[in-house]
């Protein structure tokens, strides 16, 4: 009597298929984020692009969720952060540039470092450095959370902007921002059509040192403001 081959395990990939792990998951899952955004992101599509059998992956990650928080943990730990320098307004100029960088690679990801919990130590550094600039600049740790929170919406509102090419009434080409001028002229409100012509064009490299400009100047004055006026005298 012939003997079956044997059959793989439920859920365990075919012999000869590629060795799977978590980071090769992440990558995966944030290359299917690049090319279809997170909304086509899935166990399946993850699966097809790694050429495996889609409940292989169940056996590293729990579902979308899952590839989520690796793909927020590959963004993390991925990022090359500045040596600090001790100088607030520097540290938080050159932390905040690194971000952008390494966020506009994957732009359609970028938001979920911001609404995502980490997997690893290593992922936490990040936070750890940016924190580390406020609290050797006086704040203390509660104080410095809130304050890097504030600067951190600041910046990602404007890179999700910035990755968004058709976010509201911004144009690139000279036909299409004449169109949006025109556009915004037609409604017939006065303040708008005034302003028609610096909504239709945006500089995202300008708008980003605009907005970091801002969250470093909240930040200095916020310090300045909580610091001693001088030192106690006695009565």
């Amino acid at each position: 009597m012939t003997s079956r081959a044997a059959r793989p395990s439920r859920g365990r990939p075919p012999r000869g298929a590629p060795q799977l792990s978590i980071a090769a998951i992440a990558q995966a899952a944030l290359a299917e984020i690049d090319d279809q955004g997170l909304a086509g992101l899935g166990v399946r599509s993850v699966a097809r692009r790694l050429g495996v059998d889609p409940k292989s992956l169940y056996n590293h990650v729990d579902g979308k969720e899952g590839l989520l928080d690796a793909v927020t943990d590959h963004l993390l730990t991925t990022m090359r952060l500045p040596e600090p320098t001790g100088a607030l307004e520097t540290d938080i100029d050159r932390f905040a540039r690194a971000f952008r960088a390494h966020a506009l690679r994957h732009p359609q990801a970028a938001g979920l470092v911001m609404t995502r919990q980490t997997r690893s130590r290593a992922s936490l550094v990040p936070l750890d450095v940016a924190l580390s600039i406020l609290v050797t600049a006086g704040c203390d740790h509660r104080h410095a959370v809130r304050l890097l929170r504030m600067i951190m919406a600041m910046l990602i509102g404007t890179i999700l902007r910035e990755a968004d090419a058709a976010f509201t009434f911004a144009a690139t080409t000279p036909a299409e921002i004449a169109h949006r001028i025109a556009a915004l002229e037609s409604s017939g409100l006065p303040t708008l059509t005034a302003a028609a012509r610096h909504i239709a064009r945006v500089d995202h490299d300008a708008e980003f040192d605009f907005v970091l400009a801002a969250a470093i100047r909240i930040v200095t004055d916020d310090l300045a403001g909580r610091a001693p006026s001088g030192p106690a005298h006695p009565g």
